[in-house]
C-alpha cells in the first residue's frame, strides 16, 4: 500500500511539474528571455523524470531508473543555470553537458558493477548527494537573488528548496541507518519528501513567475525614474544655459550699451540739425530728405542691435532645425564687435564657400560660440598680437568650426581640467561656461575639444554632423 501511495504521490508531483512550467511560460509571454526558457524547460524535464519514477514497474528499469535520474539531474541543472543567469554568473554550456553525462555514467556503472541490491541502493543514495547539492545550490542562489533584488518571491523559492534539501537529508539518514531510527520511519520520511516536492512544484514555479514580474516592475519603475530624471535634467540644463546667456550679456553690458549709444546719438544729432534748420527757415526738401534718411538708417541700426540681443537672451527649447553656422558665427561677431574694438582685437572669420548647415538650435549654438569668443577676448588682454581666427569648413559628413586666439595658451594642468564644471582660470568666473557649451554640443551629437595651437594660443574645435548627412540617416 505504501509503495502504491508513493507512486501516486510522484505522479501528482509529475503532473504539477508538467503543468506549472507551461503556466509560467504563458504568464511570462512578454518576458521570454533565456532564463525563463531554462527555468520552464528544467521544470518540464523534472516533471517527466518524476513521471518515470511514478510508473516504475510499468516500464523497463532502464527507462524508469536511468531515464528518470538523467532527467531529474538535467532539469535541476537547467533551473540552477536560470538563476545563475539572472545573477549574471552562468555556467558554460559544455560543463553542464559533461556534468550530466558524468552523473548518468556513474549511475549506470553502479547498476552494472554492484550486484548486491542493498549495497547498490546505498551507493545510489551516495550518488544522490550530487543532486541534493545542486538543489541546495538552487536554494542559495534564490536567497542571493532575494537579497539583491529585495524580492519576496525569491525568498519563497529559497525556503521551499531548503525544505526539499532537509527532507532529502532525512531520507538519506533513514537509508544509511538501515531503518534503525524509530523516529524516522520510512513511510513518514517518504510522505515528508512527497509533500516537499509537491510544494516545490507549486511554490517554485509561482515564485519564479513572481520574481520575473517583480523584476519587470522594477525595470519599468527604473525606466520611468530615469525618464523623469532626464526630463528634469533637460529642463534644468536649459534653465542654466538661459541664465548663462544672461550672464554673458551682463558682462558685455558696457560694450552693448556703447554700441547701442552710437545709432541713438546719431538720431539725436540729426534730429537737432533738422530742428535748427527748420527754425531758421534755411531748409529745403532735398536736405530734409537726406537727414530723414540718416535718422531712419540709425533707427534701423538700433533696432537690429536690440533684436539681436533679444533673440540671444530668449529662452530656447531643443530644436532640430537646420542652422546656418556661418550666419550664427557672424551674429556672434557682430555682438562682440564693439568689445573687440575696445580691446584692440582683430576678428578674422574665414567661412566656407557654401552654407554650412547643421541640425540643432541656433540660439544655443550662438551661446557656445559666444562663450568661446569671449574667453578668447579675455585671454588676449596681455598678448602682443591680438587676433582671433575663426574658420568654418566641412570634412566629409562633419562640419568643423575652429576658433584660435594668439594668446599665451593653457598650462598642462589647466588643459587637463578645462571644460569641467566649476573649473576656471579667471578670478571672477564660476567656471560653467565651457561645461554648459560642451553639454549643448553633446545634445546635438556634436563635440567640443580644447587644445593648445601649434602656432601658439588656444584652439577650440567644434564639430557637428552635417545637416545633409543627418537627414539621410533619419530617412534611412
Amino acid at each position: 500500500m505504501t509503495s502504491f501511495d508513493n507512486r501516486t504521490a510522484f505522479l501528482v508531483v509529475a503532473l504539477l511539474y508538467l503543468v506549472l512550467p507551461a503556466f509560467a511560460w504563458i504568464t511570462l509571454a512578454a518576458q521570454r528571455q533565456r532564463g525563463v526558457a531554462l527555468w520552464c524547460g528544467g521544470g518540464l524535464l523534472t516533471g517527466i523524470g518524476f513521471l518515470l519514477v511514478g510508473v516504475r514497474g510499468s516500464v523497463s528499469d532502464l527507462t524508469s531508473h536511468a531515464g528518470a535520474n538523467l532527467l531529474l539531474m538535467l532539469g535541476t541543472l537547467l533551473r540552477v543555470q536560470a538563476l545563475r543567469l539572472d545573477l549574471g554568473q552562468p555556467w558554460r554550456a559544455r560543463w553542464l553537458v559533461l556534468a550530466t553525462l558524468a552523473y548518468i555514467l556513474v549511475y549506470q556503472g553502479l547498476q552494472l558493477a554492484v550486484p548486491d541490491e542493498a549495497l547498490r541502493l546505498r551507493w545510489v543514495y551516495v550518488l544522490y548527494l550530487a543532486l541534493m547539492g545542486l538543489t541546495l545550490h538552487l536554494a542559495l542562489l534564490a536567497r542571493k537573488l532575494a537579497q539583491r533584488e529585495n524580492s519576496p518571491s525569491a525568498h519563497w523559492i529559497a525556503r521551499i528548496y531548503f525544505l526539499v534539501v532537509a527532507t532529502l537529508l532525512l531520507r538519506q539518514a533513514v537509508v544509511f541507518s538501515g531503518n534503525a531510527l524509530p523516529v524516522l520511519e520510512p513511510a513518514l520520511t517518504a510522505q515528508l519528501l512527497s509533500l516537499a516536492l509537491l510544494l516545490s512544484a507549486v511554490v517554485g514555479h509561482v515564485g519564479y513567475v513572481g520574481l520575473a514580474l517583480d523584476r519587470s516592475m522594477h525595470r519599468e519603475i527604473d525606466a520611468a525614474t530615469a525618464l523623469a530624471r532626464d526630463e528634469v535634467s533637460r529642463r534644468l540644463g536649459g534653465r542654466i544655459a538661459h541664465l548663462d546667456r544672461q550672464r554673458l550679456l551682463g558682462s558685455m553690458s558696457a560694450s552693448l550699451g556703447h554700441e547701442l549709444n552710437q545709432p541713438l546719438s546719431a538720431i539725436l544729432i540729426n534730429a537737432q540739425v533738422v530742428q535748427r534748420r527748420l527754425q531758421s527757415g534755411s531748409f529745403d526738401v532735398a536736405q530734409a530728405a537726406e537727414f530723414m534718411e540718416r535718422i531712419v538708417s540709425s533707427v534701423r541700426r538700433a533696432s537690429q542691435i536690440i533684436e539681436r540681443i533679444r533673440g540671444f537672451i530668449a529662452p530656447s527649447v531643443r530644436a532640430t532645425d537646420a542652422v546656418d553656422l556661418g550666419l550664427a558665427v557672424q551674429e556672434v561677431l557682430d555682438l562682440v564687435a564693439e568689445d573687440a574694438q575696445e580691446r584692440a582685437v582683430r576678428l578674422i572669420f574665414v567661412r566656407a564657400a557654401l552654407p554650412s548647415r547643421v541640425s540643432g538650435d541656433a540660439i544655443q549654438f550662438a551661446q557656445v560660440i559666444l562663450n568661446i569668443v569671449r574667453n578668447a577676448l579675455e585671454a588676449l588682454a596681455q598678448a602682443p598680437l591680438r587676433e582671433i581666427h575663426l574658420s568654418l569648413h566641412s570634412e566629409g559628413e562633419r562640419t568643423l568650426l575652429r576658433i584660435r586666439d594668439t594668446g599665451p595658451g593653457l598650462e598642462a594642468q589647466a588643459l587637463a581640467q578645462v571644460g569641467q564644471p566649476f573649473f576656471t582660470t579667471k578670478a571672477a568666473s564660476l567656471g560653467m561656461g565651457l561645461s554648459i557649451s560642451r553639454a549643448i554640443m553633446e545634445q546635438f551629437q556634436g563635440r567640443l575639444a580644447v587644445q593648445n595651437a601649434a602656432a601658439g594660443g588656444t584652439l577650440v574645435e567644434l564639430d557637428w554632423p552635417a545637416w545633409r548627412a543627418q537627414t539621410q540617416g533619419i530617412a534611412a
